[in-house]
């Protein structure tokens, strides 16, 4: 009986240890890598770009004074001086900074054809008044400067602003003197040469951009360019008969107000174009897997 009872005991110890080593160890979870992100790569803003455009001048006035041969010191206002609807071109050669900063040196003419009228001096006549008409081309040398706002899908507004100098020159002037009507047979015409002069000129600008392909730049805008004072015509042909010369009117310069539309052309790339966002490249490791395989022992 003892014999069976040891026998049984050690039956029973074999079948707990080998259910012990069947045991399964619990599976160790392990914690994914982290991504490692790189720097944003960005297409470069650095470049060189050429531009062209035209515009719609829009009509504006002015004003002006003349000298009346032998009144030494005296100057006549004009009552009225307009330029007249007309058209402007023009084309620069810039630099883009960064994706908010460029600047560029532009060329650009605008066509003028003006109309003044004033009264006659009293000894002339009552109810007498000077009817002129002239043209003339102003060609502007500017430097300007522009910001580049917050894109808006392909569009980009932009500010802007340009310093420079602007050379004006008259054509000859027609002057008639309508006493009482203008355009009345036997009126006195007189022609003045026109004169040609160097003058200071800031402009403003304000419009926005939309992307056409990468670098190809549909622009369009308003610009506001300020012309100073500088000298307008001679003296006409009887005054320079009786021994005048030198300049006998002076314009007070021009406010030239335009829309415009052109196309610039970026060589760089033109930034990330197409209003997209930098591009951030994300290195991976390859995923571990989440657990062990279970280990049975």
């Amino acid at each position: 009986m003892l014999m069976t009872t040891v026998a049984a005991i050690g039956v029973l110890s074999c079948m707990s240890a080998a259910t012990q080593a069947a045991d399964i160890i619990e599976p160790i979870f392990v914690e994914p890598p982290v991504p490692v992100y790189e720097e944003p790569v960005r297409e470069s803003y650095s470049s060189w770009y050429i531009r062209g455009d035209a515009g719609y001048l829009f009509s504006s006035k002015t004003s002006g004074d003349y000298s009346v041969f032998g009144e030494s010191g005296s100057r006549y206002h004009y009552d009225e001086l307009e330029t007249k609807a007309s058209y402007t071109v023009g084309a620069g050669v810039g630099y883009r900074f960064s994706d908010h900063l460029r600047a560029d040196v532009s060329l650009d003419y605008y066509d003028l054809d003006i109309d003044g009228r004033s009264d006659c001096p009293s000894y002339v006549g009552v109810g007498c008044n000077y009817n002129d008409s002239s043209s003339a081309d102003v060609w502007t040398a500017m430097a300007n400067a522009y910001v580049d706002l917050k894109k808006f899908g392909s569009v980009t507004p932009y500010v802007g602003a340009g310093l420079g100098f602007a050379h004006v020159g008259y054509g000859k002037m027609k002057n008639e003197i309508c006493n009482p009507t203008c355009g009345a047979e036997g009126n006195f015409i007189g022609y003045h040469e026109g004169e040609e002069s160097w003058r200071f000129a800031s402009s403003l600008m304000a419009g926005a951009s939309v992307d056409l392909t990468k670098q190809l730049k549909l622009d369009v805008g308003y610009r506001y360019t300020r012309v100073f004072e500088g000298d307008a015509f001679g003296y006409d042909q009887v005054d320079s008969a009786f021994g005048a010369s030198g300049v006998q009117g002076r314009d007070d310069g021009f406010n030239l107000h335009a829309v415009r539309a052109g196309l610039r052309y970026e060589f760089g790339g033109g930034g990330l174009g197409k209003g997209k966002d930098p591009v951030y490249a994300a290195t991976y490791e390859e995923p571990a897997p989440y657990y062990e395989e279970p280990v049975f022992k």
